[in-house]
């Protein structure tokens, strides 16, 4: 008996078609393999198996990168108070370090299914993080920051130079700030949603290494030569940065600032201004210099004048930025 050519082919489709594999479970929702309680899961779908990878490793670590973003903001707010104070030179490290820890536990995401669509020949990929290692992994990290803030503080409240105070109480909120961050994601990986409760106060911190930095008697002097306007910038970080300027005899160290323009002249139609901006640290009393601080200063400017300004522009802002953690990092290098 002869079959028509016609019902061979339908024939072979169907048999084609009952043998394509099942659309997985975890295309249309959840998981019976890789429950919500048990793993946190990104989903992708792309033309490739490679950038279907990508986009379920990216929808999972999303969850991590809004938590660092939130973190960095609670930690801007946090650092503008109060009444306008900026210590920001002083939680660049912990923002680092937070960014760092958060891209290892992102680097722990697997892709533990991929599967194509037989008609549209997409590919669809599963991207797992188990909750129960992960959540291990931070409260140790966690453990390991609480107990350097505990040193750190102890070291603090012993110590007998005023600036080694300063450098080990800032290492303690630095602490506890990157602590901040890992909590945020703990409270992610954490099915109860609770993490671990901090022993201390990050404000109550902050406050406290205020109260050091104010305790410093410090005088700034700017070289004879200085371009204008280096005084006002300098005197502005030191307030921005919680030093007190103490006039007179009765400060303990004196801060020299002098700042070094060459005018390079006009090329291309720009001028150029290249200079160093010097930051020393002395002892009042007996002239023993703490240590000493360069930074390089470059602009340029239609005109020359604006030049300058631009270059002076750019040293206000590298002070702002930077003096108070040199100031205290120079007064540590014994």
């Amino acid at each position: 008996m002869k079959f028509p050519i016609a019902v061979f082919f339908v024939a072979l489709m169907l048999g084609a078609c009952a043998s394509d594999p099942p659309q997985p479970d975890w295309i249309a929702g959840n998981s019976k393999s890789y429950s919500s309680a048990q793993y946190l899961i990104g989903h992708g779908m792309a033309a490739t198996q490679e950038e279907a990878k990508d986009r379920a490793r990216a929808d999972l670590s999303k969850i991590f990168q809004v938590a660092v973003v939130a973190e960095s903001e609670d930690s801007q707010k946090f650092k503008n108070e109060p009444a306008g104070v900026t210590t920001g030179q002083y939680e660049t490290a912990s923002s680092r370090h937070i960014s760092t820890r958060t891209e290892q536990i992102i680097r722990g995401i697997q892709i533990a299914e991929l599967w194509q669509d037989p008609l549209t020949h997409t590919y669809y990929a599963l991207a797992i993080l188990p909750r129960l290692q992960t959540a291990a992994s931070l409260r140790q990290q966690i453990s390991q920051l609480d107990e350097a803030t505990k040193n750190y503080i102890e070291q603090s409240r012993l110590s007998s130079d005023l600036f080694l105070q300063i450098a080990t109480a800032t290492r303690a909120l630095e602490s506890q700030q990157e602590r901040a961050g890992l909590q945020q994601s703990l409270q992610i990986v954490d099915a109860t949603g609770q993490g671990v409760v901090s022993p201390w106060n990050s404000a109550v911190l902050k406050a406290d290494r205020d109260e050091l930095i104010k305790r410093v008697r410090l005088v700034p002097q700017v070289s004879a030569d200085a371009p204008p306007g280096l005084a006002e910038a300098v005197a502005g970080a030191l307030a921005q940065a919680g030093f007190m300027i103490t006039p007179g005899q009765n400060a303990e160290y004196l801060l020299q600032a002098r700042m070094n323009l060459t005018d390079l002249g006009l090329k291309e139609g720009w001028y150029w201004q290249r200079g160093d901006l010097e930051i020393t640290l002395s002892e009042a009393a007996s002239g023993r210099i703490r240590g000493t601080q360069h930074w390089p200063i470059k602009s340029n400017a239609p005109d020359r004048e604006t030049a300058i300004k631009r270059a002076m522009d750019q040293a206000g802002i590298i002070l702002n930025q930077n003096l108070g953690a040199a100031i205290v990092n120079m007064a540590n290098s014994r």
